[in-house]
């Protein structure tokens, strides 16, 4: 049990205040935090490579206290390499295609709507009534739920757009950020630690463990499907031919990024562009694509992603929904791992309280996800 005696409930009463003032203050200042949430999920990125280059590097020596530093600037040089490289061969040719694509969007439209209008003349004399009463309202309910969370989405995104300043600030102040952050994660994450009473800090370490475990595993497994799904995409559209494959391959990547939502939005703009160029290729389209999720649902994200967003699509909906409502874009794409984490440190609360008095018990961590009324498994023979 935790002591509440008198000096244990003014450290309580003190931390919770400075939680509170930290916790506003974060939140007035959210708009312009958006460069450090994205440079959160490059350290995440780069965490494996420093930690690597250090384990390489001589512990001993007259350098051995340089091996943070030299292992954070080698990863920098990788990531910049690679940026570099991008933009030499990919950025020029991406940029032409997506200038010409915004301009062609009109002329996309106007020509898909004339093909959508012969694709419902096929339907109203091929489909039976039967089957179509149940088909219009099943798209009518999903075309409100879709037009109601991109709504509130792009409200929300649009009111982030304000804080333009601290923004800026934020993003020239980014590589800064990212190198402390790499190179004191360890002590950092030690004074944060000690700055608990003693008898809580096993808890804390667990539950940061929790919650790291989940973030880092979900950013790094979605970035890589994301990127697995785009190059897919656009090696799809490439074989089909339909154009332009550099920038549908991007959005078709970005907007995965997006869980449930995304793949439908990137479905729809590729079709319209089909439909406004090769129409007679968006049967071709529709099963690449049908392809393109089969492979992302039954192969990557399972072993990708693991145990760490264990999730009901039904419920995952419904948070994207509300993150899109709260945070914009942003919120979309970032609900589920939040959602995640704190139905894990749920569950590590609910059965650290209802664990045996024992003291060797009590700081063991329970397995990631048990259901509070699941027992501990008895690993005794």
């Amino acid at each position: 049990m935790i002591d509440l005696s008198s000096p244990h409930r003014k450290r309580l009463i003190l931390i919770l205040i400075a939680l509170a003032a930290i916790g506003w203050v974060l939140w007035e200042g959210r708009q312009s935090l958006v460069p450090f949430a994205l440079g959160a999920i490059l350290a995440y990125l780069m965490t494996p490579l420093v930690s690597l280059f250090q384990m390489v590097f001589p512990k001993r020596g007259i350098l051995a206290g340089f091996g943070s530093v030299f292992a954070i600037l080698l990863t920098y040089a990788l990531f910049l390499t690679a940026f570099i490289t991008a933009g030499y061969y990919v950025f020029p040719p991406l940029i032409q295609e997506t200038v010409e694509f915004i301009e062609a969007i009109p002329r996309y439209w106007d020509i898909s709507q004339r093909e959508f209008s012969l694709l419902m003349d096929w339907y109203e004399d091929e489909v039976p009534d039967q089957w179509k009463a149940q088909i219009e309202e099943n798209l009518a309910s999903l075309g409100s739920q879709v037009l109601s969370t991109t709504q509130s989405a792009l409200m929300a995104t649009l009111g982030a757009v304000s804080s333009i300043i601290g923004f800026g600030a934020g993003l020239a102040l980014l590589p800064l950020w990212i190198f402390y952050v790499l190179k004191d994660r360890e002590k950092g994450a030690e004074r944060f630690y000690t700055m608990w009473p003693r008898h809580w800090q096993t808890d804390v370490r667990n539950l940061v463990t929790i919650v790291d475990r989940v973030l880092s595993a979900y950013i790094r497994g979605q970035i890589f499907v994301s990127a697995t799904v785009g190059l897919a995409t656009g090696l799809a559209m490439w074989a089909i031919g339909i154009e332009p494959v550099l920038v549908l391959a991007v959005l078709a990547g970005l907007t995965n990024l997006i869980p449930i939502l995304g793949p439908v939005i990137a479905f729809f703009i590729i079709a319209l562009v089909t439909l406004a160029t090769e129409p007679d290729r968006i049967w071709l389209v529709a099963i690449a694509f049908i392809g393109i999720q089969q492979l992302e649902s039954t192969f990557l994200v399972p072993r990708i992603h693991g145990h760490a967003v264990r999730v009901n699509p039904a419920i995952v909906m419904i948070l994207v929904v509300v993150g899109g409502a709260i945070w914009g874009l942003l919120g979309m794409i970032v609900i589920l791992p939040i959602a995640a984490a704190i139905r894990d440190v749920f569950v590590y609360a609910y059965n650290r309280i209802e664990v045996p008095e024992d003291e060797d018990e009590l700081e063991a961590e329970p397995p990631p996800g048990q259901l509070p009324l699941e027992p501990p498994e008895n690993n005794s023979s």
